[in-house]
């Protein structure tokens, strides 16, 4: 489509220059090739007069080693990529005023001194005041609109202001986007950079979708330190984007607050968390465009760091929006699509991304003695990495929409074991973010109440009828640990013992087993024999020798009512 004119396209490449001449040829109708900007597009290599910009384009043109058909196949490969993002997008856009107010909180020489550097500075006049933190009962609100409860003598007073900086070390209050400690910054024009840079209207989106239904914490009882089961998504945040609010059993949510970080999505281990510059579904969609090469994995925040990085000929670079969103199942479908090993490009990495991939590497090695996710935290390392990537075996999945992350990650992996006994792996080392294991039951004292199966909301354990069993199958296990607090019987234990490498891990496997009782009036099954022991181990030593309310214990409600009566 290199000559043809039109007002909208979704794919432009904009060659002004001519020096991507070859390229433009090699590409087929879909993709609109102009000498200039003219045309609006929904994805360009330029920055003007489009919807997404693509910086990747002209970087891995001008870097690639590759031939003309290959850059011609990896272009084709970044466009849709990006694509995917956009049609699979659930963002949605917000904005807030700030106002140039600014509250400096701090009685030291450094404040004071900050102080009168504003007052002087130019480029924005700020309203601003200094107040000692001694005074500040409570501070509460969000960027733009932040309000403190002040000791105003013997009375208490409020003061407005939209964003804040403070000089002394509180780590909750720097939680606050828009709230600053001036220790994080090298002087104080770094500091009003960024302080101006959100003056005015300040636009945000919202980073991550939550949806309750398998939520780990969501309206569950507290556990014994009167804490959720599970919240490490508010554990990890380093703002207040994710909070939990254990009297309500409820997460809260705050779009402005979260800065994109994406651990909160790494750690879910139902994926009740989505990440929304790149859904779990965007991702499973954008590694079929990804299928038989080798990716090079760059955030695009570091994509700068590689401006001048020869790209060798058998990498294909997929762009991510943030750095620490992936998780086991995204790392496992990367590599099981692409068919081979892949280098993440990414000075740094998470705990929670750092433990997804120490275990999936840790699987690989298992089954393929091979690594599959290899890290470059620098140039050197992905220079010394890059040769060393090796075809591994490819297997094609996709996730239904709002597939259950453990079941997503589940289906790949039995596909990587088959029918074969690879052992064992351990799951994340802090034992906190991404765990895995199994729960063990002393069939003994289990009485099939099922009050387990009702406290699993993921499938884990679940009651089959036809054979009055009580099931459990670890591969979809989240070990919040929940199950093990309903047993009025104490007959749970939980394991973080990790995965083990074997087809019976992804199996529906019997823990626990009974027969039916029959009344002994009418002979209808109505309870476990189980069941019934319990009860008549329990009662029959309150009874004492009433005999009718002895056999009681035997019926079926009907019949009881009849003996009671008669």
């Amino acid at each position: 489509m290199g000559g043809k004119q039109v007002d909208f396209c979704d794919f432009l490449f904009v060659n002004n220059d001519k020096q991507f001449e070859p390229i433009a040829n090699a590409t087929q109708d879909w993709l609109v090739v102009s000498p200039s900007a003219d045309a609006y597009a929904l994805i360009s290599n330029n920055p003007t007069n489009c919807d997404i910009y693509a910086p990747e384009i002209n970087w891995y043109l001008k870097n690639s080693q590759a031939p003309i058909a290959a850059k011609a196949q990896n272009i084709k490969r970044m466009y849709f990529s990006r694509m995917e993002r956009y049609e699979y997008g659930i963002d949605k856009s917000f904005s807030t005023e700030v106002s140039p107010t600014l509250l400096i909180i701090g009685d030291n020489t450094e404040a004071k001194e900050f102080l009168n550097f504003v007052q002087n500075y130019t480029q924005v006049h700020y309203e601003v005041g200094l107040l000692d933190a001694k005074n500040i009962i409570s501070i509460s609100g969000s960027l733009g609109a932040f309000e403190a409860q002040v000791k105003i003598g013997e009375e208490v007073g409020k003061i407005s202001f939209a964003q804040g900086v403070i000089f002394y070390e509180d780590d909750d209050l720097a939680r606050s986007k828009g709230i600053e400690k001036a220790s994080d910054f090298e002087d104080e024009n770094a500091l009003l950079a960024l302080l101006d840079s959100r003056i005015g209207v300040y636009d945000y989106k919202t980073i991550i979708t939550y949806d309750n239904q398998n939520c780990q914490y969501h309206h569950r009882r507290p556990n014994k330190n009167n804490e959720g089961y599970c919240h490490k998504c508010a554990n990890v945040c380093p703002t207040f984007g994710i909070t939990k609010d254990n009297a309500l059993m409820e997460l809260n949510f705050s779009a402005i607050d979260c800065i994109n970080c994406g651990n909160c999505v790494a750690v879910c281990p139902s994926g009740s968390i989505d990440y929304t510059p790149f859904s779990m579904q965007a991702f499973s969609q954008t590694l079929k465009h990804y299928q038989d090469t080798h990716i090079l994995l760059i955030p695009e925040a570091f994509l700068d760091e590689l401006a001048d990085f020869e790209i060798p000929k058998h990498l294909s670079p997929l762009i991510i929006d943030g750095k620490d969103f992936l998780s086991e199942a995204h790392i496992l479908a990367l590599l099981q699509e692409s068919g081979g090993s892949c280098v993440y490009y990414c000075p740094e990495i998470s705990q929670p991304s750092q433990e997804a991939i120490k275990l999936v590497n840790d699987i690989y090695q298992q089954i393929y003695q091979k690594i599959g996710f290899h890290t470059a935290k620098n140039i050197s390392e992905l220079h010394h990495i890059a040769p060393s990537l090796q075809k591994i075996e490819s297997y094609s999945y996709h996730p239904r929409a709002g597939e259950y992350k453990r079941k997503h990650f589940a289906e790949r992996l039995r596909f990587a074991i088959k029918d074969n006994d690879y052992g064992q792996v351990k799951s994340g080392e802090s034992g906190e973010l991404i765990r895995y294991g199994q729960i063990t039951l002393k069939e003994e004292l289990c009485t099939l109440c099922m009050s387990c199966v009702g406290a699993c909301n993921v499938g884990s354990l679940s009651a089959n009828a036809t054979n009055f069993s009580l099931q459990f199958n670890p591969s979809i296990c989240t070990t919040c640990g929940y199950c093990v607090d309903s047993c009025p019987e104490n007959a749970i234990s939980l394991e973080l013992s990790g995965i083990n490498l074997h087809p019976s891990w992804f199996e529906n496997k019997i823990i626990a087993q009974d027969k039916l009782f029959a009344c002994s009036e009418c002979g209808k099954e109505f309870a476990t024999q189980k069941s019934i022991q319990k009860v008549k181990s329990i009662m029959i030593p309150l009874f004492g020798n009433d005999e009718a309310k002895i056999k009681t214990l035997e019926c079926c409600p009907e019949c009881k009512v009849k003996i009671m009566l008669g």
